[in-house]
């Protein structure tokens, strides 16, 4: 019994759009692709989503959608790297939104995961046969409009992409407006002083609160539903709405308490071996004395970056070499072990003002490397001063102040690892025949 890697469920048919289009676009494109929701390029390389929920709020506050995308705002979309299971992806679609982005080790987009994909990987032989929807109904609100509501006071009430307003003649229901009519009605420039009852979808589809659990996995599979309106089979009153999340949620549960009840001694035998390997993996990739990357694993990510300035060109980096100025008086007057302690105290300083994507490695000896991923030259410099007078500023034990010199290089379309780390070096060097404690620029 396993869990399907996650990039199994991903849809890799993907409808995006660039960030700085404009929100009619994203509108168009949904409604050609008949989707709730759109990806986001950003020009940073990440990736966000525009919900049909988004688009009906932008529509009410103004009269058109002619706003560039990231003026109007768009949710991040969290990731997932290729390779996880669906248990990983869960935290991840515990958004608003429910969705997540399928990336490889590179950042790369491989596909969009929502829980309609997860939902569709549940075996009903591990669900809960027996329990009915009854047992959900208490987690949900039932948004309810009478059929002769103007239109867009309906479409506010679509907050989330699950979102759903009944509506109601009397007491009975008659129709439903769900996101999905969203997109279609506001493509179709729909009147929003209109019924609500002109434009809503209909007949209203229900189900009896005396389903389980796998019939109504199976109900939303067949008809490719996001939600499901249950009513009570005594009076046909509606008494609530089950979602997606909510299947997904009873159905995982029931299915980890029967892998923790038949698998308790594999899955301790999984985490130590997983947390041994963890253990082996920082180790093959941390300096040993300082804690900082190792030069292995600087030149791995530096490599990653390369790449992924290979998809995005307009999305620089640079790199950072620095020395410390006569460390050599340190070993000699103080002793190896003095020298040591400057040294992890430099690391430790450093780390301090670098961001959690940059990457502080020892490059050999008294030398460092860091990599400033979306940094372009002038903004490498400033890090680059910014840890100088860091350095400058601590008083070491015994030692006192010291210094270092820096080299700075913003990587050039085409070059190789080694020629930028040349140049950074070359620079290192420059500021070190000046005077030393400076910054020099290749």
């Amino acid at each position: 019994m396993f869990f399907p890697p996650i990039e199994e469920l991903a849809t890799t048919d993907i409808v995006s759009v660039r960030e700085q289009l404009p929100l009619s676009m994203a509108l168009q494109q949904m409604s050609q692709g008949r989707v709730r929701t759109i990806v986001v390029e950003n020009e940073a390389g990440g990736y966000g989503l525009l919900t049909a929920s988004d688009l009906v709020r932008l529509r009410l506050e103004q009269p058109d959608l002619d706003i560039p995308i990231r003026d109007a705002g768009y949710h991040a979309l969290p990731c997932v790297t290729k390779g996880n299971n669906i248990l990983d992806a869960l935290d991840a679609l515990e958004t608003p939104h429910g969705y997540a982005a399928v990336v490889d080790e590179a950042g790369g987009l491989c596909g969009i995961v929502s829980n309609t994909d997860i939902l569709g990987s549940l075996d009903p032989n591990l669900m809960l046969q027996r329990q009915c929807l009854r047992d959900l109904l208490r987690r949900h609100v039932i948004k309810k409009a009478p059929h002769d509501t103007p239109l867009g006071e309906v479409l506010i009430h679509l907050v989330e992409p699950d979102d759903a307003v009944i509506v109601a003649e009397g007491d009975k229901g008659v129709g439903i407006v769900t996101t999905y009519d969203a997109i279609r009605l506001l493509h179709d420039r729909a009147a929003l002083g209109d019924p609500v009852s002109r434009h809503m979808s209909t007949p209203l589809h229900t189900v009896t609160f005396d389903l389980t659990v796998s019939e109504a996995v199976a109900t939303l599979r067949e008809k490719h539903f996001k939600r499901l309106v249950v009513e009570d089979p005594a009076n046909g009153d509606i008494v609530g709405i089950i979602t997606q999340k909510d299947l997904i949620g009873v159905a995982y549960s029931r299915w980890v308490d029967l892998i923790r009840h038949h698998a308790l001694e594999l899955h301790e035998i999984i985490r130590v071996l997983e947390s041994k390997t963890a253990q082996l993996e920082q180790a093959a990739a941390t300096d040993p004395l300082t804690g900082a990357a190792n030069r292995a694993r600087f030149e791995e990510l530096l490599h990653t970056e390369m790449r992924r300035h290979d998809r995005v060109p307009d999305l620089p980096f640079s790199v950072l070499l620095f020395d410390i100025d006569s460390f050599k008086r340190v070993n000699d007057t103080w002793g190896h072990n003095q020298g040591d302690a400057v040294l992890k105290g430099v690391v430790q300083h450093v780390r301090g003002q670098l961001r959690s994507i940059d990457t502080l490695a020892r490059w050999g000896g008294e030398e460092f490397a860091v990599l400033l991923p979306q940094t372009g030259a002038a903004e490498a410099r400033v890090v680059a001063e910014k840890i100088r007078r860091t350095i400058e500023a601590v008083e070491f034990a015994q030692v006192g102040r010291m210094s270092a010199s820096f080299g700075v290089a913003m990587y050039q379309t085409g070059e190789t690892g080694p020629a930028l780390l040349g140049r950074a070096d070359d620079a290192l060097y420059r500021a070190k025949r000046n005077g030393r404690n400076r910054v020099e620029q290749a």
